[in-house]
């Protein structure tokens, strides 16, 4: 949606191809419980691409011209321990420190300090996160070359639970620097996810983002950006097979048997595994590349969520301000909370630290009046230890059931007449409402340092081009990788370098 949107603006005739019935993959929302109840089902917090120029410079007009508007809560969100000890985290930094200090006032100065120090060490790679990425050997090359840069090369290479040890004494923030970086969907002991601590300074510039009416009110605002520049927007067509000849991408060949032509390129925004292994010929694909795609690794969990729409705002027994954060995270501490990390990866579900987003506290057109909505989110393994994925079919009511039971635990008004409507999706679901979701998989392919930067999707592969001439690949398969960050972006800017088109004259349009 985003390329088809800047290349528009460029001029150039795009056609949106899209499997659903309505636009937006991931980031799309719908009444799934209730008439008037408005859930994200899937994407939910818009925190990376408030930075993406996209948005904060407004390139396409999402905000000015077509009709995108974002709430921010204050405070963004809270992390409640299994003993109802509450860290608040406010956009002022200086709150955040008292929320800290509760804890340990030597945490509270680090936490300064910490921040001070991922913006001058980290923030270089916040620019590189909405352009095309270098070779991940020259970008480490590079990154060798001045003591900053190494100092960028030691986090990068370390798991947020060394960084979280390095900085912080107390149990709280040693656990709520795991539980939060989590969030990329690797575990935080895992080598090479030292990067992810650097999102905490953006919970004070950017804070979070929720899109008025809806996650899918950024989607929608895009194809009316699409359209508007002379776009099309083909929905509920799937593609069958990318069309190639003489090595270049000529078209896609839908499932109806429709084929729709391209003059200049064909952009994929599907997983990296679907385009490859399904919809391009292997004797068009180097030998050895349909092997190297089909060993990419998947994330080490995925997502069980559930859409509950209720009569009032959950009420947590923490109190005070954790009952106006925009989302709660739940967490064990270590070595508990590291220990369920490990148990996904042999398939051990787990019921113990729900992620709950309370957009209507915020957004009230999300919910009929005086009504709210809760956004319900647990990580679980896609292959169940007693029955693979299948089992999810199964099991799925009765691990929600225990979800929905935690969060009860730690409020005090999650009862069932509090309860109208419920919805429940599991990772198989997922993989079946999107089939970009391979083994429920959200971010396509793992946040793993192998497949991070330019190396995602595969050393090589990270600048959006492929092996087919004129086939481009944009989304989470792609660098910066999982979330609502805009990544799509970047896709764009390569395009239109490849076609002789200057980004910044048509941005200055």
């Amino acid at each position: 949606m985003i390329v088809a949107a800047y290349l528009a603006k460029a001029g150039l005739g795009v056609c949106v191809v899209e499997m659903q019935d309505m636009v937006g993959g991931c980031v799309i929302t719908r009444e799934v419980t209730l008439p008037g109840f408005k859930h994200d089902i899937a994407g939910a917090i818009h925190m990376m691409i408030q930075a993406n120029p996209l948005i904060h410079k407004d390139e396409l007009g999402l905000k000015s011209k077509y009709g995108l508007r974002y709430v921010f809560p204050d405070p963004p969100c809270a992390i409640v321990f299994s003993d109802d000890a509450p860290l608040v985290i406010y956009r002022d930094i200086g709150q955040t420190y008292d929320s800290i200090r509760q804890f340990s006032v030597k945490d509270a100065d680090a936490y300064l300090k910490f921040c001070e120090y991922s913006k001058q060490t980290l923030a270089p790679v916040g620019i590189g996160m909405f352009s095309t990425p270098p070779g991940f050997g020259a970008m480490m090359s590079f990154l060798d070359a001045s003591e900053g840069g190494r100092q960028y090369m030691k986090v990068l290479l370390s798991s947020v639970q060394d960084i979280a040890e390095e900085w912080f004494e107390s149990k709280q923030m040693r656990a709520a620097f795991g539980r939060w970086a989590s969030e990329e969907m690797i575990g935080p002991r895992e080598k090479g996810t030292g990067l992810y601590v650097g999102s905490w300074p953006l919970f004070h510039t950017w804070g979070f983002g929720l899109p008025i009416g809806g996650s899918g009110a950024l989607s929608e605002a895009l194809a009316v950006c699409i359209r508007d520049n002379g776009g099309t927007i083909k929905l509920s067509s799937t593609v069958k097979r990318v069309k190639v000849e003489a090595g270049a991408a000529t078209g896609v060949i839908l499932d109806s048997g429709e084929e729709i032509k391209a003059k200049k390129a064909v952009v994929s925004n599907v997983n990296v595994k679907q385009l490859f292994l399904t919809m391009v010929e292997a004797d068009e694909l180097p030998p050895g590349f349909q092997s190297e795609v089909g060993q990419l690794k998947h994330s080490t969990f995925a997502p069980l969520v559930q859409a509950i729409a209720l009569n009032e705002a959950p009420k947590f027994k923490a109190g005070g301000d954790v009952n106006k954060a925009g989302f709660v995270e739940i967490s064990p501490y270590c070595p508990e909370l590291l220990r369920i990390y490990d148990d996904y990866a042999y398939g051990v579900p787990n019921a113990g630290m729900p992620i709950m987003g309370m957009s209507t506290l915020y957004d009230p057109s999300r919910a009929p009046e005086g009504k709210h909505t809760l956004y319900l989110y647990h990580y679980e393994p896609y292959s169940l230890r007693e029955g693979g994925a299948e089992a999810w079919d199964k099991m799925k009511q009765e691990i929600a059931d225990e979800v929905l039971e935690t969060a009860r635990k730690h409020t005090t008004n999650l009862g069932e007449s509090n309860i109208l409507g419920r919805w429940i999706a599991s990772p198989l679901d997922y993989e079946r409402m999107n089939p970009a979701l391979i083994s429920g998989d959200i971010g396509h392919i793992g946040s793993f340092l192998t497949q991070s930067f330019g190396n995602r999707p595969l050393p090589g592969w990270g600048q959006y081009k492929t092996p087919v001439e004129h086939l481009y690949m944009s989304g989470v398969s792609t660098h910066p990788g999982v979330g609502i960050n805009g990544g799509g972006r970047a896709t764009a800017r390569q395009i239109m370098e490849d076609l002789g088109i200057d980004f910044k004259k048509v941005m200055a349009k």
